[in-house]
């Protein structure tokens, strides 16, 4: 497995001219398994026992950890196919995946025009700081509180201080972005004047020292952050509590998918490697990376 990175001189890979291709494609506007939550309506596709070639994945948000582990054990199973990971925070996966410049996009969400496959779950945690006396709200709180129109805390909950709400968003095409704005049909987004935290730590040290702060980063980090004893509350939404279980077993309502995205034709090795994600072994190896397997008991 090759992790592919921006350098000083460029994208590097083994073919110069179709990284070349690939760069100015992101600078622009840049037997078959199936899961019961595949959104794709293509009929399965025969796969050969022996395959080889390359596939290239491209993704932006925090998903590629568990990618490095799906791409080594699909490796390992199958050593004539290298699997390929470009990843970085401008990358455009959509958009590279309709110019045929990578195999495989990863997403927060269905995309009707691509052959669309969800591969794991996420839950959202909503982040505020120890000492803020909210510890839980309903989706339609926090709608008024990420909308803008619920400005104050004490709007929130009477006994909160009258102080000014300081949201902490995601970049612009992180996939959680989507998923959190999309769970609380946020058709207009977070406001513009929102501070913007690039990464999962940043938003929880964002929130740990501002008491009137407020974000969201995937699940497992966030609870990690509280264990380790970092300031922080994770909020009870709905009533249910934000832990492992509730999500795997759906009460927790804040979850995203993690969307494997693809052509409509897609090559033996590519349809190899999703059959193998959505197998009951590639399933396992959901937790390791941090997300929620699709299959029960996993």
């Amino acid at each position: 497995m090759k992790l592919l990175r921006f350098t000083n001189i460029g994208l590097v890979r083994a073919s110069s001219l179709m990284w070349i291709g690939f760069l100015c494609g992101l600078c622009l506007p840049v037997s078959a398994v199936h899961s019961k939550d595949s959104t794709s309506s293509e009929s399965p596709v025969e796969v050969p026992s022996r395959i080889s070639g390359t596939i290239l994945i491209v993704g932006n948000g925090p998903e590629r950890y568990l990618l490095e582990i799906l791409a080594a054990e699909f490796e390992s199973r199958h050593p004539s196919v290298s699997v390929d990971i470009f990843w970085h925070p401008n990358a455009k996966p959509i958009r590279t995946i309709e110019l045929n410049e990578a195999d495989i996009g990863i997403t927060g969400e269905e995309v009707p025009s691509l052959r669309s496959t969800m591969i794991a779950r996420d839950g959202i945690a909503v982040l505020t700081n120890f000492s803020n006396p909210v510890k839980e709200m309903t989706i339609p709180q926090l709608t008024g509180v990420f909308s803008g129109s619920t400005r104050y805390w004490s709007q929130v909950y009477e006994e909160a201080p009258q102080t000014k709400i300081v949201l902490i968003n995601r970049t612009t095409n992180e996939n959680i972005r989507q998923g959190f704005e999309k769970a609380l049909h946020l058709s207009d987004g977070i406001p513009r004047s929102a501070y913007r935290a690039g990464t999962e730590d940043e938003a929880i040290k964002a929130v740990s020292g501002n008491l009137e702060a407020i974000t969201f980063v995937s699940m497992t980090p966030a609870l990690r952050a509280k264990e380790d004893g970092i300031a922080i509350n994770l909020l009870f939404i709905n009533r249910v509590e934000p832990e492992v279980q509730t999500v795997l077993d759906n009460r927790y309502p804040l979850q995203r998918p993690v969307m494997l995205i693809t052509n409509s034709h897609p090559s033996s090795q590519v349809m190899a490697f999703e059959q193998f994600v959505l197998s009951r072994e590639g399933q396992n190896f959901m937790r390791k990376g941090k997300y929620y397997p699709l299959i029960d008991g996993q």
